[in-house]
């Protein structure tokens, strides 16, 4: 969808395939660049630690400072977790915004009720570890002006990645620490060869019968004109339309609620109820014609 949209957008793109390998890629940096943004926010916790701990004559709660969060087993893993250095050194992810980051984010994290509750606890279980860091991506982080910033700054497609990236990313504090297994599988982003000519075949297909595809849709439109219709929802649709015609192992009716599903991420609250009805017509149609073949179990109709 990303690459259909930048190709709408600009039909100058000389490799549609070079534009698919670096959202992939880009994806995937989103993704190790959220984990070290915890990292970093460990970080600032010990640094108030050690300068509360210098103050000339230091109060009992500078001695005190609860630095668990910097300490806990489940951060302490995504802070030396050979893989992550060296995914991190791979990609070129570093703290060039360190100090901004940190005080622009660790002051509003210090206030954050999950955060301060956690801290205040007196005895701790590895859930509560792995609970707090995925409440900062989930509640904290998506919520803070500066993060998105930082994010937008080192990724330029982090703010379509963004909700795809963080589950992604809480997958992964849920099952901190890693086993080895784990994070071999965890990090990479080159995708199964089967999956790459998926995509080739959906995106190259979309764009070779674009034209075609839009007549459909305009012909299912009642009273409308085709550039009423949002570019998001026409592509959707267009990708839904090719994968009834040319991936033969995809349910019809898989390939509709996947982008209906899309369509609640990406599109107007209304899109969902339009594109499943110009759909299901163009589905519909494309059966009583014979054009769509589909093999496999379960699958031939």
């Amino acid at each position: 969808m990303q690459v259909l949209y930048m190709v709408e957008q600009d039909q100058q793109h000389a490799s549609v395939s070079g534009l698919l390998k670096t959202a992939i890629q880009n994806t995937y940096k989103s993704y190790l660049n959220v984990l070290d943004v915890l990292v970093i926010l460990s970080e600032a916790v010990e640094q108030e630690a050690e300068r509360r701990k210098a103050k000339y004559i230091p109060k009992d709660e500078d001695l005190s400072f609860n630095t668990v969060f910097a300490d806990n087993i489940c951060m302490q893993y995504l802070k030396h977790a050979e893989g992550i250095k060296r995914e991190l050194k791979n990609e070129q992810i570093g703290n060039a915004n360190e100090e901004e980051l940190i005080g622009s984010i660790y002051g509003e994290l210090k206030v954050f009720e999950p955060y301060v509750k956690y801290i205040n606890q007196k005895e701790y279980v590895i859930d509560d570890h792995r609970k707090i860091l995925r409440d900062i991506c989930k509640d904290f982080l998506p919520a803070n002006e500066a993060f998105d910033q930082y994010m937008e700054a080192s990724v330029p497609t982090w703010a379509d990645d963004e909700l795809i990236v963080l589950k992604k990313v809480d997958e992964t504090l849920r099952a901190l620490p890693l086993s080895q297994e784990k994070e071999d599988l965890m990090l990479h982003y080159e995708l199964p060869e089967e999956e790459i000519e998926f995509a080739e075949t959906l995106m190259n297909a979309c764009i070779e019968e674009s034209g075609r595809f839009d007549q459909m849709i305009i012909e299912k439109l009642k009273n409308w004109e085709l550039d009423r219709v949002s570019l998001i929802d026409r592509i959707l649709m267009k990708l839904a339309v090719t994968e009834f015609l040319y991936l033969p192992t995809v349910p019809l009716k898989v390939s509709i609620n996947e982008y209906l599903e899309i369509s609640k991420l990406y599109s107007t609250p209304k899109s969902r109820e339009f594109i499943n009805g110009v759909l299901d017509k163009i589905m519909i149609e494309l059966k009583a014609s014979g054009e769509v073949i589909k093999t496999g179990r379960g699958l031939i109709e």
